[in-house]
């Protein structure tokens, strides 16, 4: 590798700047959402593409920066990885491993060092931030419509769900999946269950039998259901 002049040494500069500028936009609607990975997460994958990109650019005199993108492209996924999580039939976290690898190409973009490429991610990062924005809203309402009821109850700690299962058979409910949360009450575990309804009126059933079990401590179906 040549050595950088002064003026080469600023270029690149000016280029972590922007790394930084764009992928913290789109960090920045992860931190607002409440996800796992927010604003530092989303810079920091960005950063380091961007710096991989300029030293594989450097490596030799023709600049092929295929040498490192390949690898980045396939080690992003580890850390995308990370943010998946599973809770019954429910995946979280796709949304924002998604992210994570668009912002690392926002960052192999800059890191090609030329003005056009600097719009292009630009238009790559207003492309990402308008998908995790604005097609949120269809989204969450077509989930909405197709969303199971969720019942929540809180059970004595040493209680089992069996009891809980037992009434929702008797009702024909089939049970989808559920999770425990973390109660705000000693002595107590509460769970959602996320429930498919095959009869008329069997909420209202299905809370009645939950509440004469002398091991449940409250229940009630989100949303006031």
């Amino acid at each position: 590798m040549s050595d950088l002049s002064w003026r080469e040494v600023g270029h690149i500069a000016s280029q972590l700047l922007i790394a930084i500028g764009l992928s913290a936009l789109i960090g920045l609607e992860r931190e607002l959402r409440g996800r796992p990975a927010g604003i530092r997460t989303h810079v920091l994958l960005c950063l380091g593409a961007t710096l991989m990109m300029i030293l594989s650019r450097s490596f030799s005199p023709a600049g092929d920066p295929g040498r490192i993108a390949a690898q980045i492209v396939s080690g992003v996924g580890f850390i995308g990885a990370g943010t998946i999580l599973r809770q019954g039939s429910m995946v979280r976290g796709l949304t924002t491993a998604a992210s994570l690898w668009a912002v690392v190409a926002i960052g192999m973009t800059v890191g090609m060092g030329t003005p056009q490429y600097y719009v292009i991610a630009l238009m790559g990062t207003l492309a990402i931030y308008g998908v995790l924005t604005l097609l949120r809203i269809p989204e969450e309402r077509i989930q909405q419509l197709h969303r199971h009821p969720l019942l929540w109850v809180t059970l004595e700690a040493r209680a089992k769900l069996d009891s809980v299962f037992a009434v929702l058979s008797h009702h024909r409910a089939e049970l989808l999946s559920f999770r425990q949360e973390f109660p705000e009450q000693p002595h107590t575990r509460v769970y959602a269950l996320e429930v498919q309804l095959h009869e008329e009126g069997s909420r209202e059933a299905i809370l009645h039998d939950l509440l004469t079990l002398h091991e449940i401590r409250a229940a009630h179906w989100e949303n006031g259901g």
